[in-house]
């Protein structure tokens, strides 16, 4: 059975983050749903520095793909899986930039030991460092192998940094202190350092092409509107038990919005709870009456309807995402988790 949303209350509220509201767990679409559906897939030639060792970490980020712990690509050796042809990704790789920045310095060292951890002597030396920076550029792109259309292209970032520093410099007193550019075979003599920048790319990917796991916050609205309401101790109360004790956070709100039916704020909080709940109707309908009696105050500052658009916002969102993996997956609310854990071929030309 698909559960996408669990209310994370009596489990445990994580109350790490200052923001008030309700945390727990959902299922969130990929932003290309294209992509997200092309599921049977390969992957061919990324062009560029270490394209082929980036196409096999590429290819590891698709297998690795995981929703409610059933793989969500079936990867295929060729262009065709079972028959059928299948989406291909390939892409390129630019370096967009790689600078060196060479410097000295002094510090204070251990130059004579008595034993492990044990140190005798310190002396002021004068170390030689090495500063860089490298910035990568990835566009990877999804092809239909049937009919040759591209799916889905992106452009990622990825940025990897060191600094090492020698007593006696390798380089010797000829090498100056200043600044170079330029990558050429010193990308090459460290791929280390180029790896790490192509792996910063692999994680925005992933959120792009497939659904994931995770948690996200029902936001309170922290602040009444009607002076009645702000006055009243419980409206506080219940937004700072939302990161404690959610159980009782949703009681308070249930009173507060018995006793204030018209009251924005009240109305929000209450449909915060029936979202954290998977209600998304009743979440939907709260924040969109909430947003109508805000709209009733004249010069209402944005920091206070703010809130209660964006809900709305995220909640209509949610249902129209769970909406299209349901039909991805042929799952309805019924289903078994075996039924979404391989991935069904596309039809030829499809």
């Amino acid at each position: 059975m698909i559960r996408p949303y669990v209310l994370l209350g009596v489990l445990g509220t994580v109350a790490a983050c200052a923001t008030p509201g309700l945390n727990y767990d959902t299922t969130v679409m990929a932003s290309s749903p294209a992509a997200a559906e092309t599921r049977n897939v390969t992957v061919s030639r990324f062009h560029g520095p270490a394209g082929r060792w980036y196409a096999r970490q590429f290819e590891a980020m698709l297998a690795n793909a995981t929703l409610d712990g059933q793989a969500w690509f079936a990867l295929a050796d060729y262009d065709y899986l079972g028959g059928y042809p299948v989406g291909v990704y390939s892409g390129d790789i630019d370096v967009l930039r790689y600078d060196i920045y060479d410097y000295t310095r002094t510090d204070k060292k251990c130059v004579e030991w008595d034993g492990p951890f044990d140190c005798e002597r310190r002396e002021e030396v004068l170390e030689y460092c090495v500063e860089e920076t490298l910035a990568v550029e990835v566009q990877p792109r999804l092809v239909d192998r049937a009919t040759g259309a591209v799916v889905f292209t992106g452009v990622y970032s990825g940025q990897a940094g060191q600094t090492r520093c020698q007593i006696e410099p390798h380089y010797g007193a000829s090498h100056g202190v200043g600044h170079y550019s330029g990558y050429g075979d010193l990308i090459d003599g460290r791929g280390v350092l180029l790896r790490e920048a192509l792996s910063d790319t692999l994680a925005p990917v992933r959120r792009d092409i497939a659904p994931r796991n995770a948690t996200v916050k029902a936001v309170f609205a922290a602040k009444a509107i009607d002076p009645e309401v702000r006055a009243d101790p419980r409206f506080t109360q219940a937004v700072k038990a939302g990161l404690s004790d959610p159980v009782l956070s949703c009681s308070l709100w249930s009173d507060l919005i018995a006793a204030y039916p018209a009251a924005p704020a009240v109305i929000h909080n209450r449909g915060a709870c029936a979202e954290a709940e998977a209600d998304f109707g009743t979440a939907q309908r709260l924040y969109a009456e909430a947003a109508a009696q805000a709209d009733t105050y004249t010069g209402l500052e944005d920091a206070l309807l703010r809130p209660i658009l964006t809900s709305l916002a995220r909640v209509s969102g949610q249902r129209y995402d769970l909406e299209l993996l349901e039909d991805m997956t042929g799952a309805g609310p019924d289903a078994s988790a075996a039924d979404m854990s391989t991935p069904a071929p596309s039809e030829p030309g499809a």
